[in-house]
């Protein structure tokens, strides 16, 4: 081709031209690449932790979804993106209402009012908002016409149940025998399901249509109200008319919850059970509501289809474009996109799920029809026009607008977890004017919450046999199974009732909804809508990120589902030429005027034929376009093309503008010269190619007008060429000597370019990432796909199958194979790539077609899931990085097993325990921070959370069988109490479960302690383990065969040791060295508040550090992620080190099993305190109500508070899931009892009650067994109301009532008896607060037999109850019942009466004088629980009790105990946490506050009180000064001994006591801080009561006198703060 190449060269000699113009195309954008561009790029998979995962978050914590994934990916520390709305902007501001009520305009209005969706809408809500009338407490099983009430519903009023269900595994009782068999491990769904099927409004009797399995239900009423279910119903819907035609509300149910339709199992008979397959609850609601709706969906569509541009050319179309943008808005909140087509259940499904982990909870979806046509709907909604003249339209939105909440209801709504759905589309013409007609509807997700009411195996059996008939039972069966173990565990659970209820605040917000507005907003029209970015900036172009959250059935990546292999060639592409054929066809006539294929030429070099339609694009860019010089096949390929160019030029004169060559260049003909890429790799299937067109352009000879232009074309113009290329796949065989070289072609693609390139620009065919809208523009139109098919250009070459060509003997036999292992590139047959210029070289010095093969990428496919594996792909534009930049994440990352009523994140995913300054946190409402709902019934939620409370995060390390301890251990026998207190004690709660939190260090509150943590270095399970009980400054440990936990909570000492019950009667003391008793402290951590900048936080005790010097520990932060968590390890460390630098180890008896590590004890040592304050208890009186001890005791040196040994032992896990966990009962965590009428006798019992405890019921009332009907509670709640008023309410069993009391009543009796009541509620038999609520009260009557009045005047209406007073509905473990896991097995007692010990006193109450006898108590109920033998003391006057924690115990011999024990200050969390100050009382070692020896008492003198120290006129000639002190004078002191510290460090004493209460210190002549101590010297020879000297006290002064002396060091003169 070297005739070309010398063309190309002597074309461009000459005077140098103007430089090329670049290409005329969009820049690339990753995922709408646009034709006629090229790039290069980086594809990085980063998996970010084990998953499932939260998500990725903004800097507020937000969870991110769609393309606001970016702002929480970091390149190089900076965020992709960043978004200028502050959090508070997902409210609905008051400027958005005011903009709302300027432009809007009510839906519906065509319909009459009592068929409005808005209006049936509200009807239904108000129906189940009063509930309560229709059934006992609104229960589901209450209903008439079902089944009898079942008492595992729990009763949620006044929330509105829906429907109950059981969920329970198989036991089975045969003949009345005692056998049991077939128990699973799994639930099934064996029982009926019961729905609330009636719904009539009370106001208007409006009833609702109820459909099972798409059939309409008849014969309900309100005496047949409840359908009962044998199985999941394939649909459960409600409609607001009979048909769904008619209807424009619809209710309907739905879950992604499974369950097992059979249940694994052998009977005694020997009849086997069999595990089906799980089976979906409502599984065909998606298709019901898709039916449903699908009408609208494709009204919508077609204001979209009709607005695109025809197939053909269609000069007179002119599309809406603001109906077409309405339309896609409208359905792209549905998940829709312009790539999407036909709509079907899918979107709708995804749309649901999505936010939710791999399946959607159980909820409510509610869809409400507003379309219509309406002449009303004629508003006006431009909002001016753009520089083109295009109008431009206020963003609107059609949102629920409340009587009372105007439109605040959406984002209440919102809050409340409901997600809100606006599929909605007006018609609207060119100049932003509604047409009349409103198409569409909206959505309504309203989740369930599900309260569950358990019955374990062991309640089953009670209730089934009871008493000694459950033991008798288990010895019976002990013999006829092998499966006692397995179904005896006392917490194994064979029955759930599950009541699922919509939420108070929810029906009471949607009740209030008058109507659906069409309405302006400010805020961007998809707030609700995570895809919206009108808010975003980027920091970086061209980036695109995909993100999994690591869930175990997880999609593939979309866009990094294939490796691209890269193999550059950068050869130029040769067509063929012609030089034996001269042009030729009708050539006399001006090509002005050629207009189709019968003026065709031949041999002629294919170029578009240079009349008014040049640039027609129809008329080159389809296959079979006519607008060439040549005819073209149905293929569109030219025929007969050549490389002679002649042309009639505007004088009719045929001209050739390729003759100039003939005879200064070689002519012949030859072949087109492709380049051929041969496929080595056997995993590559497809592949793709990248040109690099150098120019690409014909010349106009004159001057032309086309129709697409708006100006004339001069002569010489440039304008666009046509380029030919194609592209070959297939594979290569071998030659008969066996070398490569037979191409067998697999697949053809044959491709036109037309385009006008003066520069070099790159295009990329086949490009599996490129994803542009086909509507987007017209730049890929450039490129026309002549074999058909893959408009989109991006499916790539296909290539053939790998054919491997090597294969082995294997066998004798002779079997052919390929050894496992052994496939390679050698062992496989090679496939190819060919690339062909198809278009015709030629001279000419108009036409210009220069094209080079930049590159063949290869693809392999990798389309895997990764499961349980969290991954984002991030995808990066060469030129926007100079190398592939650092990735960073922002991330909540794993997910976990959390307790059923944790809720640390509010539905719209703001967390409760974090607040940035005190404002915000105060500003909240209390039920927004209230993390702990109610009591806990040892159940977790249904699939995995997020949190990052290190108690369960550590849980999860325990069970989790992937990563954790789950197959090692048996989960059951973790003690998930005591870890359920540690973890309010973690997120800082109140009794309440409300978060109080820590300070942050910055202003605002956080958790006290929280796991950020990142284990990527293999860790060991047990290193993690203790890494993140660490956190929380906790142990785990094995003991009572349960997995326990030990954490650094305040508590009160569980036991008492004293010299007189542990081995020899000593404790053995050791400190820590001097080098590890730190005082100084370095804690590195990751600041959260800094972008997780490594930093680190030095603490030090000043103090400490003048004492000693500085003793230095640096303590990686694993897990901390704020600088207060930071101070707070390091305090908690230096107060550990010094101020409970002391251990000490004894060796006890069984009473030391009483205790475990962590446990706080206290110790008394006679020989620390030189005090005998403790004994054995020898007797207890409880008749005079005295207790004897061993020691005797000096009453003056005691404060007169015994406390004795009560072991009660501790409940282990099992026992309070059995006796709490397991009971039946409920309770509101608050109460309103209302009454406007202040002259009826009861309005003193009106106001605000909280919780106070449980109070025994129905000790039978198990609500399960046979009586299944029976609906009483095995504990009663207490109520108290507010202090002042000194009123209760409660539940008296003796009289089936509940009781209005007003405190302690006649001669003292308790609040609860019935003397103290003065009303009680008419109805007797088992009563909720909502069953008495709209009856009767009357006064009590003890002499009646019911104890109620039978005098009409003493009866009284009661309006009672306050519907939204019921706050905090719960049942479970009320959280003092769990302080059982570890009770105190001490009480205190106040010494009401005397200590009498000595012959004397001991003699004139009738006692021996051995010991000391206390008489009188504050309780003398407990008395007789005191253990004889037993330790006790009693409290020492003006000294703290040495309290010590258990580090570990270990047995050294038979019924010893070795107990080794840190000490422990109960008040460091205040002084950490809170800064107050410790003060602690001084324990007297040496000296003694009294004691009795041989008839002599020895006391300790007080210390004198220094009450001035001061410094004296300093002496100018000798340079020197005076410090004087004076102090009080102190009784039966012969003296006083003083001394003055200097700040070198140095003492000054007085030689001889100090018989005066003042002392001068002279000739001073130091610079700064002076101690003078002062102590009292006492008689301890010739007196009686003889004196040991007392403690010293001192005080200080700091001395400077800067004009007197001279310095040779520096020092601080002041510091002034301003």
């Amino acid at each position: 081709m070297s005739h070309i190449l010398k063309k190309i060269s002597v074309a461009g000699a000459g005077k140098g031209g103007n430089q090329p113009k670049p290409p005329i195309y969009k820049p690339p954008e990753l995922g709408e690449l646009q034709y006629g561009a090229s790039h290069s790029f980086s594809e990085v998979v980063d998996l970010i932790s084990d998953g499932p995962i939260e998500g990725l978050v903004d800097k507020d914590g937000h969870i991110l979804q769609g393309l606001r994934i970016l702002q929480g990916i970091y390149l190089d520390d900076t965020p992709v993106a960043v978004s200028n709305r502050p959090a508070s902007d997902v409210q609905i501001t008051q400027r958005e209402i005011d903009a709302a009520d300027i432009t809007n305009v009510v839906l519906e209005g065509s319909i009459s009012a009592t068929n409005r969706g808005s209006t049936n809408l509200r009807r239904f809500f108000k129906e189940l908002a009063v509930a309560d009338q229709r059934s006992n407490s609104a229960k589901v099983t209450s209903l008439l016409g079902g089944r009898e009430e079942d008492a595992r519903e729990d009763v949620v009023w006044p929330n509105c149940p829906m429907y109950f269900r059981i969920r329970q595994k198989d036991v089975e009782f045969l003949d009345g025998d005692t056998v049991i068999s077939g128990i699973s491990d799994e639930f099934g769904a064996l029982d009926p399901l019961s729905f609330r099927a009636f719904i009539r409004n009370l106001e208007d009797s409006k009833t609702f249509e109820f459909f099972q399995d798409g059939e309409k239900v008849t014969g309900l009423s309100a005496t047949n109200a409840e359908t009962v279910s044998t199985g999941s119903p394939r649909s459960i819907f409600y409609l607001d008319q009979a048909t769904t035609a008619a209807a424009r509300v619809m209710i309907s149910l739905y879950s992604g919850e499974t369950y097992a339709a059979n249940i694994e199992g052998t009977s005694a008979q020997g009849r086997t059970f069999t595990q089906g397959e799980n089976q979906d609850f409502f599984p065909d609601s998606i298709t019901e509501i898709q039916d449903f709706i699908q009408t609208q969906l494709e009204e919508i569509l077609e204001l979209f289809n009709n607005n695109l541009p025809p197939a053909g050319r269609n000069p007179f179309f002119q599309a809406n474009n603001i109906q077409k943008r309405l339309a896609v808005n409208a359905l792209s909140n549905l998940g829709w996109n312009e790539n999407s087509g036909a709509i079907d259940s899918t979107l709708l499904q995804n749309k649901l799920l999505e936010g939710e982990s791999d399946v959607v909870n159980p909820c409510m979806v509610v869809v409400i029809k507003v379309d219509e046509i309406d002449s009303d709907l004629d508003l006006d909604i431009s909002a001016g026009e753009t520089v083109d003249g295009e109008t431009i339209i206020h963003p609107m939105i059609t949102r629920p607008f409340g009587t009372t909440r105007g439109y605040g209801v959406q984002t209440q709504l919102e809050e409340l977890g409901v997600k809100y759905i606006d599929v909605t589309c007006p018609t609207i013409n060119r100049d932003g004017v509604l047409q009349g007609e409103m198409k569409g509807f909206v959505i309504l997700k309203i989740p369930f919450k599900v309260s569950q009411n358990v019955l374990t195996l062991e309640n089953f059996l009670q209730q089934r046999f009871g008493g000694a008939s459950h033991s008798n039972f288990i010895d019976e069966i002990a013999d006829n199974s092998n499966q006692l173990d397995h179904f005896l565990s006392a917490r194994r659970i064979i029955s759930k009732g599950m009541t699922y209820f919509v939420d108070s605040r929810i029906l009471n917000i949607i009740s209030d909804i008058e109507s659906f507005k069409y309405s302006k907003t400010l805020i961007p029209r998809t707030l609700s809508d995570n895809y919206s970015t009108s808010d975003l900036k980027f920091n970086y172009s061209n980036v695109l990120a995909e993100f999994r959250k690591g869930t175990e059935y997880q999609e593939p990546l979309s866009y990094f589902n294939n490796v691209f292999i890269d193999h550059v060639y950068g050869r130029q592409l040769f067509g063929p030429f012609m030089a034996d054929k001269i042009a030729e066809g009708d050539l006399g006539k001006p090509e002005r005027d050629v207009t189709g294929p019968e003026d065709a030429q031949k041999f002629a070099p294919q170029r578009i034929a240079m009349n008014r339609e040049l640039l027609t694009r129809d008329n080159v860019l389809e296959r079979g376009a006519e607008g060439y010089n040549l005819a073209v096949t149905e293929d569109g390929l030219p025929i007969d093309e050549g490389s002679d160019d002649k042309r009639t030029n505007s004088r009719n004169d045929i001209v050739g503008y390729s003759e100039w060559s003939s005879r200064s260049l070689t002519n012949w003909n030859e072949d087109a010269v492709p380049v051929l890429h041969t496929v080595y790799n056997p995993n590559v299937t497809k592949a793709f190619i990248t040109l690099n067109v150098n120019a690409l352009s014909d010349t106009l000879l004159f001057k032309v007008n086309p129709d697409e232009a708006e100006t004339d074309l001069d002569t010489a113009s440039k304008f666009p060429a046509v380029l030919n290329i194609k592209v070959e796949t297939g594979s290569l065989g071998l030659t008969t000597d066996g070398r490569e070289g037979i191409e067998t072609p697999f697949k053809t693609y044959t491709y036109r370019i037309v385009a006008l390139i003066e520069g070099q620009t790159v295009i990329d065919i086949g490009n599996p990432d490129y994803r542009g809208n086909k509507f987007a523009g017209e730049s890929r139109e450039i490129v026309v796909n002549l074999a058909g098919g893959d408009e989109d250009l991006n499916a790539g070459f296909e290539l053939p199958p790998t054919v491997t060509t090597k294969q082995q003997i294997l066998s004798a036999d002779g079997e052919r194979g390929i050894e496992a292992g052994t496939i390679d590139s050698d062992s496989t047959e090679k496939r190819y790539v060919k690339v062909t210029k198809l278009s015709f070289e030629t001279n000419s010095v108009l036409l210009s077609k220069s094209v080079s093969l930049d590159k063949v990428t290869e693809i392999i496919p990798t389309p895997l899931p990764y499961p349980y594996s969290a991954i984002i792909g991030t995808k990066l534009d060469s030129k926007s990085f100079s190398a592939i930049p650092r990735r960073t994440f922002d991330c909540k990352l794993k997910k976990v097993k959390i307790p059923s009523n944790y809720t640390p994140v509010r539905i719209d995913g703001i967390d409760k325990r974090y607040y940035n300054n005190q404002e915000l946190f105060d500003a909240t409402p209390r039920e927004n921070k209230l993390v702990y709902e109610g009591d806990w019934d040892g159940t977790l939620k249904d699939g995995l959370h997020w949190t990052d409370n290190p108690a369960w995060i550590l849980y999860d390390l325990l069970t989790n069988y992937r990563y954790g301890m789950g197959s090692h251990i048996d989960i059951s026998t973790i003690n998930i109490w005591e870890l359920y207190k540690i973890g309010r004690f973690c997120d800082a709660v109140d009794d309440q479960g409300f978060f109080v939190g820590v300070t942050d260090g910055r202003g605002g509150k956080e958790p006290r302690f929280s796991c950020n943590i990142v284990f990527d270095q293999g860790q060991k399970i047990f290193d993690a383990i203790n890494t993140v009980a660490g956190l929380f400054r906790g142990r785990v440990f094995f003991s009572d065969s349960n997995i326990n936990f030990s954490d650094d909570r305040p508590k009160n000492p569980t036991n008492l040791f004293t010299n007189e019950n542990v081995k020899d009667g000593l404790f053995f003391y050791s400190n820590n060295r001097r080098d590890e008793q730190f005082n100084t402290i370095e804690v590195a951590y990751n600041d959260r508040f800094d972008n997780f900048v490594p930093k680190i936080e030095v603490v030090e005790d000043e103090d400490n550090i003048k004492e000693k010097g500085i003793f230095k520990k640096r303590i990686e932060g694993v897990g901390i992620t704020s600088r207060a968590m930071a101070r707070r390890v390091a305090q908690h460390q230096i107060f550990s080190k010094i101020k409970e630098n002391q251990q000490v180890a004894f060796t006890a008896g069984l009473e030391s099993l009483l205790c475990k590590p962590g446990d706080l004890i206290l110790v008394e040592d006679e020989l620390k305190t030189n005090k005998s304050n403790f004994g054995k208890v020898l007797a207890v009186d409880t008749v005079n109500q005295t207790v004897r001890v061993t020691n005797t005791f000096v009453d003056a040196t005691m404060n007169g508070v015994l406390t004795v040994m009560n072991p009660t032992g501790d409940d282990s896990p099992t026992d309070i899931q059995t006796g709490f966990a397991g009971l039946n009962r409920q309770r509101y965590t608050q109460i309103k009892i209302t009454g406007s009428d202040v002259s009826v006798p009861w309005s003193r019992y009106t106001g605000i009650y909280d919780f106070s405890g449980y109070k025994d019921g129905y000790s039978e009332a198990s609500g399960q067994g046979p009586a299944i009907t029976d609906t009483r509670y095995q504990n009663y709640a207490l109520y108290t109301g507010l202090p002042e008023s000194g009123t209760v309410l409660y539940f008296e069993t003796g009289v089936t009532g509940w009781v209005f009391a007003s405190g302690t009543g006649e001669n003292n009796k308790s609040a609860f008896d019935l003397a103290s009541g003065d009303f009680i509620s008419e109805l007797t038999g088992d009563q909720t607060l909502a069953a008495i609520g709209t009856g009767k009260i009357v006064e009590l009557d003890l002499t009646q037999a019911d104890k109620r009045s039978t005098n009409a005047a003493k009866q009284y209406g009661f309006s009672g109850f306050d519907p939204l007073g019921y706050i905090g509905q719960t049942r479970g473990v009320f959280i003092s019942e769990l302080d059982n896991t570890n009770a105190e097995q001490l009480t205190k007692l106040t010494i009401t009466g005397d200590i009498l010990s000595g012959p004397v006193e001991m003699g004139s109450k009738g006692f021996n004088h051995y010991g000391s006898v206390l008489s009188g108590f504050d309780r003398p109920e407990i008395l007789q629980f005191i253990k004889l033998g037993s330790a006790a003391k009693v409290e020492i006057k003006d000294a703290d009790p040495f309290i010590y924690k258990v580090i570990s115990m270990q047995e050294e011999n038979l019924n010893e105990y070795l107990v080794t024990a840190t000490k422990f200050d109960t008040g460091k969390y205040e002084l950490i946490e809170d800064n107050i100050s410790i003060e602690r009382l001084a324990n007297t070692f040496s000296y003694q506050g009294s004691q009795t020896i041989g008839g002599i008492t020895y006391e300790t003198l007080p210390a004198p009180s220094l009450y001035t120290v001061v410094s004296g006129m300093p002496n100018i000639t000798k340079k020197t000064f005076s410090i004087t002190g004076g102090w009080s004078a102190v009784a039966n002191a012969t003296g006083y001994n003083i001394r003055l510290k200097q700040p070198n460090g140095t003492t000054i004493s007085i030689t001889e006591p100090e018989t005066s209460t003042g002392l001068q210190f002279n000739g001073l002549n130091q610079v700064g801080p002076f101690r003078y101590s002062v102590n009292a010297l006492g008689d301890k020879v010739d007196t009686n009561p003889r004196f040991f000297d007392s403690q010293y006290d001192t005080s200080g002064v700091f001395v400077l006198y800067e004009d007197l002396l001279t310095f040779s060091k520096s020092f601080i003169d002041s510091i002034k703060i301003s």
